[in-house]
């Protein structure tokens, strides 16, 4: 039976629409850093590498190595991390991610990234790491950009953390994606990393 993030992780991928509190444990990424504009060309381009590599994971007993405890799943909405803002005037940067099964390993990595090279499709794949962020304490909330600017979002997170005596414990907050294609913005998931005010 197919593992569905959309049914099987409803908490961490579609949670509430109102701000709540949420512990993510360690998880396994493919990243690559990009500054800008989310959503522009080169956002775009690098969410390909990305998917293609994520896509060549998900296949890989098809290509002949079969990682243990293997078990067929879909793949994870894209990620962003955003960083705290430039002072040098340059556009903001971001850590653009999509998340990878627990079950992955070294082997399964390499040939990924060996099956992606040979198509010679995508020259931003040396930019591409392999990494795990444990994003530990955190407050959250699903919102629709359609009908609720990021500001308003972010203003019930800011609401939250006072209401419950949290802060922030760096200037980064990620958002997650879970919409498909050209409906890929149309919700976005905001989460903040906190600790507990002194």
């Amino acid at each position: 039976m197919m593992q569905d993030w959309k049914t099987e992780e409803r908490k961490l991928y579609t949670p509430a629409t109102e701000a709540h509190a949420v512990h993510i444990p360690k998880q396994f990424y493919f990243v690559i850093d990009g500054r800008g504009s989310v959503g522009s060309e080169d956002f775009h381009e690098r969410l390909r590498v990305l998917t293609a590599l994520s896509e060549a994971v998900r296949t890989i007993p098809g290509h002949g190595y079969c990682p243990p405890g293997f078990a067929d799943y879909s793949i994870y909405p894209p990620e962003t991390l955003h960083h705290a803002k430039n002072q040098d005037g340059l556009p903001a940067t971001f850590s653009l991610m999509i998340r990878q099964p627990d079950f992955i390993d070294n082997e399964t990595i390499d040939r990924a990234f060996n099956l992606i090279h040979k198509e010679r499709k995508f020259p931003l794949l040396p930019e591409v790491a392999f990494e795990e962020f444990e994003d530990g304490p955190s407050v959250q909330l699903r919102s629709s950009k359609k009908l609720e600017p990021a500001v308003e979002a972010f203003r019930k997170i800011d609401h939250f953390l006072l209401a419950n005596s949290l802060k922030r414990r760096n200037s980064q907050h990620r958002e997650i994606y879970p919409g498909h294609n050209m409906a890929l913005f149309d919700e976005v998931v905001y989460r903040v990393f906190v600790e507990e005010a002194q």
